[in-house]
């Protein structure tokens, strides 16, 4: 998919006659006095790459009064199309064409032309009827396509935050930002019950059962700290119990057409798919947005495959590792087996069991009694739940997950062998420790060792940041206000450890991760000189900190925190960068990294450089680079020879420069980024999923290898550029390495990786030389290049950094 003009506010799929799939995507520009107005564009879908067409097939642009786009709602019919800006209201698009000649006709909506945004908007599984919810908290259903008003009620909600239909489009289930959810009769708009939820529980997503069976209503819940999903049976509208799914709070939910599989996307980056009948995690994305809150998520309609959207990284198609359902040719063929075999079995008994047909049936004889549940299974799985009764004697229950062995019965599991939470709430990452009550993105030092590097592994540091006198203590904050900022630097520090390749080595990938990093928020801002005129060192918390880089000559602060690092800690930027502003003579300058990613930091370095070279020739004084703890990606941006810069931070500060990404970066600047399609191949057809980790997604992700039945192999084909990438294969959940692929030499601890070098197809040119001579142990460059560089970042723009 071309990345267009703008970011991606919403999407969605259109299913079209003959199993045709598009998606449909809304762009707007986001940036402050842009005059770039908002567009709607459809792609194409290819099934057998799993991926949106290169361009879109028809775009229509929006007119720069209406404001960006905020949601999309598609008929099941896949002809209409509606669409809600935060300045237009909503528009109509009618889809006429196929394929290649696809043409959108945009009408006016005239009930909802003057409506303001609308946070969601659904049309009923029939198509007959539409409704949309406000900001300011206003519900109306429609009759679609006459556009006659069933319900319009202006004070439903506080401001409505989310809705679907049930199957047979009786009911709208509809849910608040206060945390109260609304049934209402579709027919007639009449209201029907509000859910009951206890006083520290909010309901902030919903949709209803799509199998055709038992009708449920699940529900996304915030319980106090846990996220958690719940079950409503739509008969009673009690609650039948919960689930720990995606184990963080949800963004977005969905549900698939034919019901038996249930979404949820994270407000940082994840993904998880269950499979409905057993409320089990059957697919785990982790960080497929990384540091970003999904806005929408959406199940193909004839493929086991997503759609997710996000700010940051637009447009996502993933295809889940999910069970293969049945084709239809293979469902006929089995019915066709089963007659057969049963005509046959039919004529054997005739013909020779003349017996068989003349048993007697005792009347008074006692028939074999059955057990339909497993003899493992445990009512008190999943704790306590209201409104269902306990049969046989009472038993301890566990209050903090509820009945997933009831609830996988009522929906109709009936032979459900309980299991204990954890081994059904996602995914096992064997040999990874995620930590998830965090947000999107809490630790900022992780890009040195994330893909395996080994300059850390040496190491034996705890790394103990110590605050500067001046700086509030946890003693001077209340005491929860304290436990709880103790608690996020706790988690904070352990991320960091983990994610920086300290201490000791993981089982499944060889990381060190055992010394002990320390940062304490809590304690405030803390720095050290690396030059006279340069700093490095933790975030800034409040606008006095700005004052107190002042009094030490600070004439430009340089941050590279993303926003999700900020709002982790609570950090308000905007009144630091005001604050900076009418100071007058200091500048504050932002340029973003992402974390746990050392290809952003390679990719971004030139740009960020450029940007704090120009600021510092043009403020003078001292500069402050920071990130969050000042211990990852400030060091990495710091300049000077490359071994001369770590010997001089390290004995500064203790901290972790992702070394191979400035190296790399340094290559891509000299000798151009190119990229080479790399193959990699496992070899078995009897297994069932074959998954790679590490590469360039980093140890925290996978992706999937596509079976080749002919040839018996799985395979990825992936564009990389130039340079030494380690991985390992994930085959059927257990981690392993291909022997038949170069491996690296074994650590201390005997764990060892596969690994690809990315090389010039002509190994003896000079760029080829010029490469390896710069991603070596100790690079060094020349006068010339030392020029070339000077002159490349002093042409970039700053908007890029």
């Amino acid at each position: 998919m071309e990345s267009g003009q703008g970011t991606v506010t919403c999407g969605s799929w259109i299913r079209r006659p003959e199993n045709l799939n598009l998606a449909v995507l809304g762009r707007s520009s986001k940036k402050k006095k842009s005059a770039s107005p908002s567009v709607l564009e459809i792609f194409s879908f290819d099934t057998e790459t799993t991926s949106l067409s290169t361009s879109p097939q028809v775009t229509h642009v929006f007119e720069e009064t209406e404001g960006e786009l905020v949601t999309i709602a598609v008929h099941p019919s896949g002809d209409d199309l509606v669409c809600s800006s935060t300045k237009g209201g909503c528009k109509l698009f009618e889809l006429h064409g196929q394929e290649i000649n696809l043409k959108l006709l945009a009408k006016d909506l005239p009930p909802l032309q003057d409506a303001g945004p609308q946070t969601c908007m659904a049309f009923s599984v029939d198509g007959s009827k539409f409704a949309t919810g406000g900001v300011d908290g206003r519900l109306r259903i429609l009759e679609w396509p006459s556009l006659r008003i069933i319900l319009d009620e202006p004070k439903a909600h506080k401001s409505v935050r989310d809705m679907d239909f049930s199957l047979d489009s009786e009911f709208l289930a509809s849910t608040s930002t206060d945390g109260s959810a609304r049934i209402w009769k579709a027919e007639d708009g009449s209201p029907v019950v509000s859910l009951t939820r206890n006083s520290d529980e909010k309901i902030e997503l919903c949709r209803f059962s799509k199998d055709g069976t038992k009708p449920f209503l699940f529900c996304a819940v915030q319980k106090g700290d846990k996220a958690v999903t719940a079950v409503y049976d739509i008969s009673t509208w009690n609650k039948i119990g919960y689930k720990r799914l995606l184990r963080k709070p949800a963004s977005i939910m969905s549900i698939s057409l034919d019901g038996k599989y249930l979404a949820l996307g994270s407000k940082d980056g994840d993904v998880c798919v269950a499979e409905v009948k057993k409320m089990e995690v059957s697919h785990l994305s982790k960080r497929l947005h990384l540091g970003t809150c999904i806005t929408s998520l959406e199940f193909c309609p004839g493929q086991r495959v997503v759609l997710t959207t996000s700010d940051e990284w637009g447009a996502v198609v993933t295809k889940l590792n999910v069970p293969a359902d049945w084709k239809e040719w293979q469902i006929y063929l089995l019915l066709v087996v089963l007659f057969l075999a049963s005509a046959v079995a039919f004529y054997i008994f005739f013909q020779k069991s003349d017996s068989f047909w003349n048993v007697p049936s005792g009347r008074g004889q006692p028939g074999k009694q059955f057990e339909i549940l497993d003899p493992q299974y445990s009512e008190d799985a999943f704790g306590p739940s209201k409104g269902l009764k306990d049969s046989g004697k009472k038993k301890t229950q566990n209050v903090d997950d509820p009945p997933a062995a009831r609830i996988a019965e009522a929906i109709g599991e009936d032979n459900v062998a309980a299991k204990p939470p954890e081994s059904s709430s996602a995914l096992p990452l064997q040999g990874f420790n995620f930590y998830q009550r965090r947000p999107s993105s809490p630790s900022l030092f992780s890009l040195y060792n994330m893909a395996g590097t080994k300059n850390s592994s040496d190491l034996r540091l705890r790394v103990a940041v110590k605050a500067v006198p001046s700086s509030p203590s946890s003693a001077e904050m209340s005491g929860a206000d304290a436990e709880e900022e103790e608690e996020k630097s706790e988690i904070y520090s352990h991320n960091m450890t983990e994610a920086m390749g300290a201490g000791k080595f993981d089982a499944a990938c060889g990381w060190r991760i055992g010394t002990v990093l320390t940062y304490r928020h809590e304690l405030g801002m803390n720095y050290n000189f690396i030059r006279p005129d340069l700093i490095v060192g933790s975030c800034l918390q409040t606008p006095e900190d700005v004052d107190k880089l002042r009094k030490i000559g600070v004439k430009t602060i340089f941050c590279l925190q993303q926003d999700p690092d900020l709002e982790y800690f609570g950090v308000d930027i905007s009144a630091i960068e005001d604050y900076a502003k009418a100071c007058g003579d200091i500048q504050h300058l932002r340029a973003q990294i992402r974390d746990f990613d050392a290809f952003d930091l390679r990719k971004r370095i030139p740009a960020v450089i450029s940007k704090l070279y120009k600021a510092i020739n043009r403020n003078g004084g001292v500069a402050y680079i920071h990130c969050t703890a000042g211990l990852g990606r400030a060091p990495a941006v710091a300049g000077y020879k490359l071994s001369d810069a770590c010997d001089l931070l390290l004995s500064k500060r203790s901290c972790f420069p992702n070394l191979d990404a400035i190296k790399s970066s340094t290559a891509d600047i000299l000798t151009g980024l190119r990229k080479k399609l790399v193959t990699l191949k496992w070899k078995d057809d009897k297994c069932c999923t074959v998954e790679i980790s590490g590469l360039d997604i980093g140890w925290g992700q996978r992706i999937p290898l596509e079976l080749d039945e002919e040839q018996g192999f799985w395979i990825l084909k992936r564009e990389l550029l130039e340079g030494r990438y380690e991985y390992k294969y994930i085959v059927d959940g257990e981690w392993t390495i291909n022997k038949h692929e170069l491996v690296t030499t074994q650590n201390k601890d005997g764990h060892v990786n596969n690994y690809v070098q990315v090389l010039d197809d002509d190994t003896d040119s000079a760029n080829a030389a010029l490469q390896k001579s710069l991603t070596g142990d100790d690079p060094n460059l020349t006068g010339d290049e030392r020029l070339r560089i000077r002159r490349f970042l002093e042409a970039l723009p700053e908007d890029e950094g």
